[in-house]
């Protein structure tokens, strides 16, 4: 039975001690709120028992009434604003009532109450009921038992309320009576305190637990990092390693590539100048016509040879980066009638007609990337003549407005819908994709043409009408030259080489011998002689003593390289100019050739005038400088008189 009630007074006491704490409360809060509940019900319990207790000893009504009904009643209705949830009022309130026991009994029993250690326990009370950031409100209730405790001394002394009469007996009867109550609570506060501290204590062992934990974790991530950081270095390395040895095999393949574009392209060249120079003898229009054709061949296949040029350039490749502008003087004019006249001879075979107009006050000379420009206009006019039908036209049109260039290019063709204008402009994107298989195309065209005007600073736009054809139009910035006024006359003919020159060829194709044998005839060097290998040249070499050697990089037997090597360290025939003639297309190609010490390097498909020129350096000017040098020597006479 006493197990079971002492069991039902914990509980009571446990839900009087939780009154007014929700689940969602903080600590702190949830700490306040048992401070203020616990402290009323204590001081509640005593005021009533020791309200009872002095009015038996004294028999006076003025200390049991206000300690049965409204004191007691008080005390325990500051729990009542707990459960209510006006935990500031509950505060409050029982700091005030605090503040009338210490008045009223202070007052009414005199000097006796001790209350100056009452007033201790409610400054301990402040602190525990209101936050550190409260600072106003725990400076007025630290203020407020000091302002009480004064007040009470200007009541003893002038008397200004008459205390109970107490004889000595119960003066110090009192005395022993009120000096456990005020101990008791100031017990009650110590072991809030100690309550709070444990609190305090129990949380940073918590968190020191978690942070111990945390770093736990953290060192394990560590590891963990380490071990990806570890995966990822060798991830990154196979992956290095496979984009180096892919960038090789790319290389490799479009240097090979390139090669073997150039070398078929090359004897096109060739054969096409040579085809020009064999026709210019007819007097015939059928003569003309034809030798026209053939000067229309040689001028695509050196526009197709600058096209390769630009698109396999290594450093481009490997770099990604946007192309360099080039610009130069030049006739559009006249690049532009050219232009136009080789489509015209490919569009004459199906009937198309393309008419030029050029505005008469277009400047003569412009600044401008003429290969950009070319790459541009002839993707444009290709476009255009592919879907033109037979009988249609084609107008190109050339005018400008102040400082800006405008070239349109309008065709008869089938068309484009509006919902397909963006997508011709994608790189492998066909807008029609059944009519891109009638007419067969890459989907590049447009889509490069496009990047290269906007590479320019202009821009490339387009309407069409199904079933009426197509208007192109290219914006560009209009730079007018003034630094070269008319175009650089080109002489008719090359001046000769000295008769007497030799020249030995290495390279293994009999129809580059043709062609170049047919160039060096030209600019009047008979005495030439061909070698199909680097064995074979070595020893023409020998016998001959050629005064320059045109040598192809790749050859059977030995290469160009090993010949050129060879060839070097003999001492009879080092002294030879070796000039190197290949299909490689790139600018490293050249400068490792060149750093070799090799005399020149000439690319494929072989321009006459740059071999003039570089044969012209070899043969001419230097037999001039050695023999001025040679006469710029004096001998020294002897004097007659001796």
């Amino acid at each position: 039975m006493t197990r079971l009630l002492s069991q039902l007074f914990r509980a009571r006491m446990q839900q009087v001690y939780r009154t007014g704490i929700l689940q969602m409360s903080e600590k702190e809060e949830a700490r306040r709120i048992r401070v203020v509940n616990v402290v009323s019900l204590a001081t509640g319990i005593l005021v009533a028992i020791y309200g009872i207790a002095f009015y038996m000893l004294l028999r006076s009504m003025l200390i049991l009434i206000p300690a049965v009904f409204f004191f007691c009643p008080a005390f325990f209705a500051m729990i009542w604003l707990n459960g209510k949830q006006r935990h500031m009022f509950s505060r409050i309130g029982a700091y005030v009532l605090y503040i009338l026991v210490i008045l009223y009994y202070g007052a009414i029993l005199g000097r006796v109450t001790e209350v100056q250690l009452l007033a201790v326990f409610m400054m301990s009370i402040a602190l525990l009921i209101w936050r550190p950031q409260e600072k106003v409100q725990r400076f007025v209730c630290v203020l407020m038992p000091i302002i009480c405790l004064v007040i009470l001394e200007f009541i003893y002394y002038f008397h200004l309320v008459e205390p109970l009469p107490l004889s000595q007996t119960t003066q110090n009867l009192y005395r022993w009576m009120v000096m456990p109550v005020v101990l008791f609570l100031n017990y009650l506060a110590i072991s809030l305190y100690q309550d709070n501290i444990m609190d305090l204590l129990r949380a940073l062992r918590s968190r020191n637990t978690s942070l111990s934990s945390s770093r736990r974790e953290i060192e394990r991530q560590r590891r963990e990092l380490e071990k990806y950081n570890k995966e990822l270095e060798q991830l990154v390395r196979e992956r290095t390693f496979a984009l180096v040895k892919a960038n090789t095999a790319k290389t490799q393949f479009i240097s090979e590539l390139s090669h073997e574009i150039r070398t078929p392209l090359n004897t096109l060249a060739g054969l096409s100048e040579l085809l020009s120079d064999e026709m210019s003898r007819l007097n015939t229009a059928t003569g003309a016509q034809a030798r026209q054709m053939a000067k229309s061949m040689n001028a695509v296949s050196h526009n197709i040879m600058e096209l390769i040029n630009s698109v396999l350039e290594l450093s481009k490749i490997e770099a990604g980066t946007t192309e360099e502008l080039r610009p130069e003087p030049f006739s559009l004019k006249e690049w532009l009638t050219h232009t136009v006249s080789i489509y015209q001879s490919i569009a004459s075979k199906e009937s198309i007609l393309i008419h030029l107009e050029i505005d008469s006050r277009f400047p003569e000379m412009i600044l401008c990337d003429k290969m950009m420009l070319g790459q541009v206009v002839n993707n444009i006019l290709s476009n255009s003549l592919k879907f033109s039908s037979t009988g249609k036209n084609i107008r190109v049109r050339c005018f400008h407005k102040q400082t800006t260039l405008f070239l349109q290019v309008c065709d008869e063709g089938k068309g484009i819908t509006d919902d397909q204008i963006d997508a011709i402009f994608e790189p492998l994107e066909q807008g029609d994709r059944e009519l891109y298989r009638e007419f067969v195309g890459s989907g590049l065209g447009l889509a490069i043409a496009k990047r290269k005007a906007e590479t320019m600073g202009g821009s490339l736009r387009v309407s069409s009408t199904p079933g009426q054809g197509s208007n192109f139009i290219i914006t560009l910035p209009l730079l007018v030259s003034e630094e070269v006024q008319e175009l650089p006359v080109q002489p008719a003919e090359l001046p000769k080489l000295p008769a007497d020159s030799k020249i030995l060829v290495m390279d293994d194709n009999d129809i580059d011998h043709t062609i170049m044998k047919h160039f060096l005839a030209r600019l009047g060097v008979s005495q030439v002689w061909f070698a199909h290998d680097g064995a074979d040249g070595i020893e023409m070499t020998r016998r001959l003593k050629p005064d320059v050697i045109l040598m192809d990089l790749h050859m059977p037997v030995m290469s160009g390289r090993d010949t050129f090597l060879y060839l070097r360290r003999d001492e009879q025939l080092k002294h030879i100019p070796v000039v190197a003639v290949s299909s490689d297309a790139f600018k490293e190609q050249e400068v490792e050739v060149i750093s070799m010490g090799m005399d020149g390097y000439l690319r494929k498909p072989v321009e006459p005038r740059v071999l003039h020129a570089i044969l012209e350096k070899l043969l001419r000017y230097n037999a001039v400088h050695i023999q001025a040098t040679l006469n710029s020597l004096t001998v020294e006479q002897p004097d007659p008189t001796l």
